[in-house]
């Protein structure tokens, strides 16, 4: 009897890999739309958010792991040495234009773009603007999209900076 009991295990354990192995699920449909909202929403929140140079909010909105790569250019380095109580310098801005938004899945995406640094240096009356060219990776933590890698550099991107309006 303890044969014919191995048999019929094993039979059931082929038959339940077997199963397994062939059922299929689809993965859960993403809103593209609802999700791109949400994204569109962070990156708002965070272009406030550095331009009132609020760390406190900027760790908020980031993924726990973010790292982030910034440009090093000779005008980079002239601005991050004007600032005087922060890594920017008083009235920095940033203005972010998105060229492309990849949702890869429910919890991975990436954004590719480019942006306008600025700010206005002490006792200058136009504003100093630095472009650059970005690749955000964003990650879903506590459901709620994050930003999780950026790279960030001072040359252009294929075919060039945006044309100011």
């Amino acid at each position: 009897m303890t044969h014919t009991r191995s048999i019929r295990l094993a039979l059931l354990t082929a038959t339940l890999t077997l199963t397994a192995a062939c059922s299929t699920t689809a993965p859960p449909a993403i809103d593209e739309t609802a999700e791109a909202a949400a994204i569109d929403q962070v990156r708002a929140n965070f272009t406030a958010a550095m331009a009132a140079q609020d760390f406190a909010a900027l760790g908020a909105l980031s993924h726990p792991a973010f790292e982030q790569v910034m440009p090093g250019g000779p005008a980079h380095l002239e601005m991050f040495a004007a600032a005087t109580d922060g890594p920017f310098p008083p009235g920095y801005s940033l203005d972010i234009t998105p060229k492309e938004l990849v949702i890869i899945d429910e919890d991975w995406a990436y954004e590719y773009g480019t942006t306008i640094a600025s700010y206005l240096p002490e006792g200058a009356d136009v504003r100093v603007e630095i472009p650059n060219t970005y690749l955000m990776i964003l990650k879903k933590h506590e459901g709620a999209w994050k930003p999780y890698r950026e790279v960030a550099s001072s040359l252009a991107p294929p075919g060039g900076f945006p044309a100011a309006d």
